[in-house]
């Protein structure tokens, strides 16, 4: 009877707790809103309070969860940067995720210019469009729009005359340009820190994009010339250290000497089939490493296919160590050894063919391996296709070279172990890339990473590096090694080279008294690091106050705002080498850092927009869905170039359009002084 009774004690009890759970917004806090000063002159500073008063038993909570809609544009110019009050207490929000709360009533106070052309009367500030949570135990209502009210700025007479921005416009007129203007943004302490918005509807930000590119005169990117002698160089190297391989190496002498022999030593008959001979090579090869290039820079955007490209490479590496062979198709061997007996300039073409074939088992892992480091630097097609032929023309070389000049056959060096030996090393330096792999797989997936962080992938290289070294000294065969091959001088001077680079790295693993990894002072250390991708992703220089709302920030830069009437524009990628390597070793430079102040500043990714640049969290297909539209605004407005980083500086016209200032013509900055020029420059205008 007892427990009946408490049964039906409970159930007419529900419909009173139901009673106690509000409905609406109104009843577990009330929203006020404020300006001062209420009067204010075109080009004053006001301050526009919003104050959340939770109810008894509510609370609301820090701009981590409420969403701050600031008007975009208008006669008044909103400060994008605020901080939240203080007064905020630890705890969880309603999934049991830790949370910052405000049990009282708190104010948020946002920072607004009147905007120099303002005229006068009376102007409303709508705040309704932001979306504040308060919750209840059980409960969390958001704001309506009518739940935050509006309120009124007057405008009078008097302040900044409207004409003043025209200076900007017309840089042939001097005269308006006053010291005191430019000098404005100096004297205000500089802003950090990242400027955050809120995620648009995909159709929205890519209609914000196409309303720029619709009102930009748009520049032509310059091929850069140092960076691109230098990817072909790259490519040439691993063209010729595929040449030195088991499979390749002892073909070479046999092959020109056959060419010898078919053009009865005519040098012109001769100098035709190796000709004929090597463009066969180059343009096989050359296919084929395009291809693969392409594929490793496509599929190196999506976070499986990085963890597939670091499988492949582990895979390259254990046929270079020995564990197996890799080869094409049998039948495509035999008929082109078939077709090969022919004679004449088709039979040089089949056997070319059959070379490519026969030489792929030990090509395939070095051109895996290119690939790789070619993906890493983030090249448009064009500078894919110039390293293809590159690679395979490097490859080809020595046929028609040897061809041109007999005699150097005898210098040729032996077959021996010596080039199972270089196989072996490049194994260990595909084992430390397919790391890299990894690592830009989980930065995609996880945020922050759990297991290949910065630290293991560092670990793994010296590792390898230790590993390679001890290879080199005999401590430990392969199964395609010699018994008892002797170390020479030239093995050991590698051998310590490997040493030296696992000691120089080590420091990199320990940390400094403020949590950081320690950066060992040198170009190589450097380079690593950024191929690693290491923790701090955004933002690099000093916390410079990077926004990813370009739209936003050229309209705030027309408008004169701070001080700033120019946009550096940084296209760049989470995963991107040269991207870290530029943000860790040049922004930081005080010259620079203090030049990039003096810009409006937006960084767009084009691979995956970080998390960190939104005030309410947005999902790894939104933010991947944001980036693509941000690739294809690069490509719009530089004509088609897709390298990262690439850096591009904007002038806002009054009239409406906006102009491409310049482009810098070089992705990795490898003079940082001809960088610092190229910011100058326009500001000295």
């Amino acid at each position: 009877m007892l427990s009946r009774s408490l049964l039906v004690l409970l159930l007419a009890a529900l419909p009173a707790f139901a009673q106690k759970l509000p409905k609406r917004f109104e009843e577990v806090a009330d929203i006020t809103t404020k300006v001062e000063p209420a009067k204010a002159k075109p080009g004053d500073t006001v301050t526009v309070s919003l104050t959340v008063s939770p109810k008894e038993g509510a609370w609301t909570y820090t701009s981590a969860k409420n969403n701050f809609r600031l008007p975009e544009s208008g006669e008044l110019v909103f400060d994008p940067m605020y901080d939240d009050p203080p007064g905020a207490i630890e705890g969880v929000d309603e999934e049991g995720m830790p949370a910052e709360k405000y049990l009282a009533a708190t104010t948020w106070m946002f920072k607004a210019k009147v905007a120099p052309t303002a005229t006068p009367g009376k102007k409303t500030i709508d705040l309704s469009k932001s979306s504040i949570q308060v919750c209840v135990p059980g409960l969390c209502l958001k704001s309506k729009k009518t739940s935050i009210p509006i309120v009124e700025l007057e405008v009078v007479a008097g302040g900044v005359p409207a004409p003043a921005p025209a200076p900007r416009a017309s840089p042939p007129n001097p005269a308006p340009e006053k010291v005191e203007k430019s000098d404005e943004p100096k004297a205000e302490p500089a802003r950090t820190g990242l400027v955050k918005k809120v995620g648009l509807p995909i159709d929205e930000y890519k209609a914000k994009l196409d309303a720029v590119l619709a009102t930009l005169d748009r520049g032509e990117s310059k091929l850069p010339t140092t960076e691109i002698w230098g990817f072909l160089a790259t490519a040439a190297v691993w063209g010729w250290i595929s040449l030195v391989t088991p499979c390749v190496f002892p073909m070479i002498p046999i092959t020109v000497s056959l060419f010898l022999k078919q053009g009865n030593k005519s040098p012109r008959e001769v100098l035709k089939l190796a000709a004929v001979y090597s463009l066969t090579i180059v343009v096989v090869i050359g296919v084929a490493a395009l291809f693969v290039l392409q594929v490793f820079r496509d599929l190196s955007v999506n976070p499986w296919m990085n963890i597939g490209l670091g499988a492949l490479l582990i895979f390259f590496a254990l046929s270079l160590f020995g564990m197996y062979d890799i080869a094409l198709p049998g039948f495509l061997l035999r008929y082109t050894e078939k077709r090969r007996g022919a004679g004449g300039l088709v039979g040089t073409v089949f056997g070319a063919l059959a070379f490519s074939i026969v030489s792929f088992t030990c090509v395939a892992p070095f051109l895996g391996g290119f690939a790789g480091f070619a993906a890493s630097g983030q090249f448009g097609t064009t500078q894919l296709a110039l390293g293809a032929f590159a690679f395979s023309a490097a490859f080809a070389s020595p046929f028609f070279l040897l061809a041109l000049f007999p005699a150097l056959i005898r210098k040729l060096p032996k077959s021996g172990g010596w080039l199972d030996t270089i196989k072996a090393v490049m194994g260990f330096v595909e084992v430390a890339a397919a790391l890299k792999f990894f690592r830009t797989a989980e930065l995609r997936l996880l945020s922050p990473t759990q297991y290949f962080t910065f630290d293991v992938c560092l670990a793994g290289t010296i590792v390898a590096a230790v590993v390679c070294g001890l290879y080199l000294l005999n401590v430990f065969r392969l199964p395609h090694d010699e018994e008892k091959p002797t170390i020479g001088v030239g093995r050991l001077m590698w051998a310590l080279v490997f040493f030296w680079l696992a000691m120089h790295l080590m420091p990199g693993l320990f940390k400094t008294n403020e949590g950081q990894n320690q950066r060992p002072t040198s170009v190589v250390y450097a380079w690593i690091e950024s191929f690693l991708l290491p923790e701090s992703s955004s933002g690099g220089g000093k916390d410079l106050p990077w926004s990813s709302d370009l739209s936003g920030t050229i309209e705030a830069a027309r408008k004169g705002a701070d001080g700033r009437s120019l946009v550096f524009v940084d296209f760049t990628g989470k995963t991107c080498t040269n991207c870290r390597l530029n943000e860790h070793n040049v922004f930081p430079i005080a010259e620079i850092d203090a030049t990039l102040r003096r810009y409006s500043l937006a960084q767009l990714y084009t691979d995956e927009v970080p998390g960190e640049f939104f005030t309410i969290p947005r999902t790894l297909a939104q933010r991947e869905d944001e980036a693509r539209v941000n690739q294809d605004f690069q490509r719009a407005s530089t004509g088609g170039d897709e390298r990262l980083p690439l850096y591009m500086i904007l002038e806002p016209l009054p009239n409406g359009r906006t102009r491409v200032v310049d482009i810098y013509e070089e992705s990795k900055i490898n003079d940082p002084a001809a960088f610092a020029a190229f910011l100058r420059k326009p500001l000295a205008k």
